[in-house]
């Protein structure tokens, strides 16, 4: 007897099938015997579900904002399986006291698998982190954003060299701060906050930390904004990036331009500039939604004071899934720039409706909603998303347990998803 069946479920391929799953894994495609839980998926799309490389799911003194419960809920309910946490935390991933402490924490109320990436700082422990677990090293600050400062070129240099050594891939947050080229005045405003933090600078910033990277050095470019900082990153062979949902779905020119919700690092661009995106949209290899929820009262401060980020776990593969419904992308891309791809440059095996495979699957619904803030589970209470639609799922499993379904949630069995230099005798 199977623990879990997917009852007539459409494949990825278009196939009509039924899903068994036991003990996590799926051991059958086709007609189905008895199961503890079966689950009517008649007309539903039935993918793998995602894997988001960058969110930040703050907890700890930043729990007001997000924690790992709520965080965790928000992305299994928008069909995302496994997460990759940025380490600009409070207390930072700078020790491996500190990284454990995170690992256990995410252990205790974490909804879908996990992964912790290791602080590059000046301070930070790198081999013991390494050895801990890490997945990945960054998002390394090469401009000041929340919660992260700017790295010297030493620094960088120094961390990309020990960091090439273990073959360890390290991320990094690209940005050059020019408050001297905006107006007085403007710096108060989505548009002057643009013009502060450019694309030209964002490609500048690329170019420094490609030339200070040892050749055999693995970098993956946080938060693309724009073509032109784009067209820097692929220059380097053993580059990769990522974009995030709202540099493909926002811009500043559509929002009241004092309306510190859509203020975030990178900043939103014009319109025509994510249009841009969307141009070589087949050209970028992962989206990733840099959730980095701030609450309502936070962003009610006045421009200057206002953090930067916006939440996005719970939104980013309904808006692409809703793409996929209206013919504009395939469901191919999708999936290759969600699950297939972000697995391969982290070091993770994907998962896939496949016997054999790890059972994270997502069953979308066939009708897409409207996206409202009532709706979603950050603790944060907002999206910047309100009123879009957004292709939802239905059912989200996650290691062979449907952990979300029909609105309800329930626990797993979740995983630690540790960077390869994890010693044989590191246990939290």
């Amino acid at each position: 007897m199977a623990d879990l069946v997917l009852k007539s479920a459409t494949l990825p391929d278009g196939r009509v099938a039924d899903i068994s799953i036991t003990n996590g894994v799926i051991t059958h495609i086709g007609s189905s015997g008895a199961a503890e839980q079966t689950i009517d998926c008649r007309g539903r799309l039935c993918v793998p579900a995602a894997i988001d490389v960058h969110v930040h799911m703050r907890d700890g003194p930043q729990a007001a904002k997000e924690d790992w419960e709520t965080g965790t809920k928000g992305a299994v309910a928008g069909g995302v399986a496994a997460v990759v946490d940025q380490p600009n935390t409070v207390p930072p991933m700078e020790t491996v006291e500190n990284f454990a402490a995170r690992v256990r924490r995410a252990g205790e109320k974490s909804f879908c698998h996990y992964a912790v990436n290791g602080s590059v700082t000046e301070s930070a422990d790198l081999a013991g982190l390494y050895r801990a677990g890490a997945l990945a090293f960054g998002e390394m600050f090469a401009a000041p954003s929340s919660y992260g400062s700017a790295l010297t070129p030493e620094v960088i240099r120094s961390a990309l060299a020990i960091l090439a050594d273990q073959g360890v891939l390290t991320t990094v947050h690209a940005e050059e701060v020019k408050p001297d080229e905006v107006k007085p005045g403007e710096v108060h405003t989505l548009a002057g906050h643009a013009a502060s933090r450019p694309v030209s600078g964002e490609a500048a910033t690329v170019d420094l930390v490609n030339s200070l990277a040892p050749a055999d050095a693995k970098l993956h470019y946080c938060h693309m904004s724009g073509t032109a900082s784009i067209a820097r990153v692929m220059m380097r062979q053993r580059n990769t990036f990522e974009v995030a949902p709202h540099h493909l779905f926002l811009s500043w020119e559509e929002h009241d331009c004092a309306d510190t919700r859509f203020r975030m690092n990178p900043p939103l661009r014009t319109k025509a500039e994510r249009m841009d995106l969307w141009r070589m949209f087949d050209a970028i290899p992962v989206i990733a939604s840099d959730h980095a929820p701030h609450t309502i009262a936070e962003k009610a401060q006045d421009f200057a004071s206002a953090p930067s980020g916006v939440p996005g776990v719970e939104t980013m593969l309904p808006l692409l899934m809703n793409e996929v419904f209206l013919g504009r992308i395939s469901l191919a891309a999708v999936l290759e720039k969600t699950v297939t791809n972000p697995c391969r440059i982290f070091g993770l095996t994907a998962p896939a409706v496949a016997v054999g495979s790890r059972a994270d699957l997502a069953v979308y619904a066939d009708v897409p909603v409207t996206i409202s803030a009532e709706n979603l589970h950050s603790k944060c209470g907002w999206t910047p998303y309100e009123g879009m639609n957004g292709l939802f799922p239905e059912t989200t499993v996650v290691g062979g347990t449907a952990v979300w379904h029909k609105g309800e949630f329930v626990r797993g069995r979740t995983l630690w998803l540790a960077g390869r230099g994890k010693s044989s005798e590191t246990e939290y």
